[in-house]
């Protein structure tokens, strides 16, 4: 027992060890925090109070609010946005005031301002941002994640193009956009209960519902408004009696042919009784 004890105590000490040296030294010590106090902002839905989710269709652009409010005393003089999503959300516009990075189905922008935020101000992005692929399923149309900074701590850690390096992938460098430049402009958005510099905004892919499409039945449109009979071929006025049967036996009898038929037969009962009485007649001399 004592053995496997002091076995189990030097294989602690050994991971001990490991986590120490992987600490970094004073001579790489991580960057001091960002001195400005900065809130990230977005439309809140008032029925739920969350953050908005914005319903849009393949190939529209995503009107998502991505706004930053100065939460401390004194103004901050530039500021620089991280912008991402994946998927099938798509950051399509290129503005040459921002920097582009892809990793797999991650896709970043880093954009800087020289915009100056005042104490207690709000300023939100103007210009097309994130669009949606033409393809997209919905269940690849999820958020976008926002995250700002000010200018004076970004260039301090190596400007927003080495950012946006960090963000692509293996292999590859962020490419700067070559389109007008994204602007600030002053609006009003509420402030979460927990005000960060990271914001999320939400979008809804909707789907056009597909229909079956109507088919037009004919119908027939009687002359004076009377509604249509069918007389089927036999006895008129009833139906299945005296006919061929079957659907579509023959054409109907009207009642002119009725006449003619009538008067036809009238006739031929004539001739017939003539006839007999002429040959009767002829019979009896022939006897006698």
């Amino acid at each position: 027992m004592t053995a496997r004890f002091a076995a189990r105590l030097a294989l602690g000490a050994s991971v001990l060890a490991a986590g120490v040296a992987a600490l970094p030294s004073a001579g790489h010590a991580a960057p001091a925090p960002d001195s400005a106090t900065l809130a990230a902002v977005t439309e809140r839905d008032p029925a739920t109070g969350l953050n908005r989710k914005y319903p849009v269709k393949a190939g529209e652009v995503v009107p998502a609010a991505l706004g930053v409010t100065n939460l401390g005393d004194a103004p901050v003089k530039g500021l620089v946005v991280q912008i991402r999503v994946l998927d099938d959300l798509d950051l399509a516009v290129k503005h040459d005031n921002c920097w582009y990075a892809v990793d797999s189905n991650l896709e970043s922008a880093w954009c800087g301002f020289d915009s100056e935020l005042a104490a207690k101000q709000t300023l939100a992005i103007v210009g097309d941002v994130v669009t949606v692929k033409a393809d997209a399923r919905p269940d690849k149309v999820t958020s976008i994640v926002f995250h700002w900074y000010s200018k004076q701590w970004v260039d301090a850690q190596g400007g927003v193009q080495q950012f946006a390096d960090g963000d692509a992938g293996q292999g590859t460098k962020a490419v700067r956009g070559t389109e007008a430049a994204l602007t600030l402009a002053e609006r009003e958005l509420p402030l979460p209960e927990t005000p960060r510099p990271i914001n999320f905004a939400y979008a809804q892919l909707v789907v056009p519902t597909s229909q079956p499409t109507p088919t037009a039945t004919p119908t027939a449109t009687p002359t004076g408004g009377a509604e249509p009979t069918a007389v089927p071929t036999g006895t008129a006025g009833a139906p299945g009696e005296g006919g061929t049967g079957g659907d579509g036996g023959g054409l109907p009898v009207t009642g002119a042919n009725i006449g003619v038929l009538a008067g036809v037969g009238g006739a031929l009962l004539l001739l017939g009784g003539g006839g007999y009485l002429i040959a009767r007649r002829r019979r009896t001399r022939f006897v006698a």
